[in-house]
């Protein structure tokens, strides 16, 4: 298993990943979390160097409320020109109402600058039940609530400042099944009340298989569609990826 874990740091590159599995509280009290870091640089035919960090804390007071943070930065370059770049934070607050109903406020601040957001800042709260419970069909999660997202773009000649109050609402899955292996998926929908065709929607569908010891193999894929993006430099609408990751749980 050793042997099996060196090759995989060698032959994977370690991208950057937010531990997602919703926070029950009193399931694991205290402090946790997860960490990944990776480094690569390739020169000769191909001209690439990419860097990413990320860092996920948890803290479970084991009795009435959670708190969450994480965040990360990735950058990659080929040839010189840079292809990917961009980092977040999150702050989230779980505060228990009664099983199975949770209160939760949040803050994150991001930035994308290949698809030409310089800032993004998101604050909101919102409610959320747990669905079902259960060992045969894992754990079901929906959440509603208010946000507020304020968008400062690179070129803000094309593209000003942007103050937005969007409605946040998510589904989430999660389910553990043999040898340890946990399946989770999200879909994020957030739509501007006053005009429904501006939506962000964000999802994910991911594994999670122990390894050895604290080290765990993830292989996820995740869908992000954003229904008005910037107009400067043909941003796309979608953004896919597939990733293969090897994370440290703590």
């Amino acid at each position: 298993m050793k042997k099996l874990l060196s090759l995989l740091m060698l032959a994977l590159p370690l991208l950057a990943y937010i531990d997602v599995t919703p926070i029950e509280i009193g399931e694991h009290p205290g402090l946790g979390g997860s960490a990944a870091l990776s480094l690569s640089n390739r020169r000769g035919n191909t001209e690439k160097s990419e860097f990413s960090v990320d860092l996920n804390l948890r803290y479970d007071s084991n009795r009435t409320y959670a708190i969450w943070g994480f965040g990360g930065y990735q950058y990659s370059d080929t040839e010189g020109k840079s292809i990917e770049n961009r980092g977040s934070a999150h702050l989230r607050y779980l505060y228990r109402i009664e099983t199975p109903l949770y209160g939760e406020l949040f803050f994150q601040t991001e930035n994308n600058r290949i698809n030409g957001i310089k800032s993004r800042f998101v604050a909101g709260g919102d409610l959320r039940w747990r669905l079902f419970d259960s060992s045969a069909y894992g754990r079901g999660y929906a959440a509603l609530g208010p946000i507020y997202e304020q968008i400062r773009f690179i070129h803000p000649e094309t593209d000003p400042i942007q103050h937005n109050l969007r409605i946040s609402s998510y589904l989430f899955y999660s389910r553990s099944v043999t040898g340890g292996t946990r399946f989770n998926a999200y879909l994020y929908y957030q739509p501007r009340p006053d005009r429904f065709g501006d939506y962000n929607l964000y999802s994910l569908a991911e594994l999670q298989t122990p390894l050895y010891r604290n080290f765990r193999l993830t292989l996820s894929i995740t869908y992000n569609y954003d229904s008005t993006p910037p107009r400067y430099g043909n941003v796309e609408k979608v953004d896919m990826a597939q990733r293969v990751s090897l994370l440290w749980k703590f």
